[in-house]
C-alpha cells in the first residue's frame, strides 16, 4: 500500500470525485470563506475570513 503523501495535478484533481478546483484571483460573493465565520445580528449576517475581519455583510438570508 502507497502512504506517500503528495499534491494531486489538475489531471488528477478532475478524475477524483467531489474534487475541488480552484482559480486564483476568483471570487464569489455567495460563497462563505468557511476558515473564518458567520454571525447574524439585528437582521444582518457577517462573514469573517481566517483573521477575523469582516469580509462581507448584509440582510440575513
Amino acid at each position: 500500500m502507497n502512504t506517500d503523501n503528495r499534491e494531486l495535478n489538475v489531471t488528477e484533481l478532475g478524475a477524483v470525485s467531489g474534487g475541488m478546483k480552484w482559480t486564483p484571483g476568483t471570487k464569489n460573493p455567495d460563497v462563505i470563506d468557511a476558515r473564518g465565520g458567520q454571525l447574524s445580528f439585528l437582521g444582518l449576517t457577517f462573514t469573517f475570513d481566517i483573521n477575523g475581519k469582516v469580509s462581507s455583510y448584509g440582510p440575513r438570508p
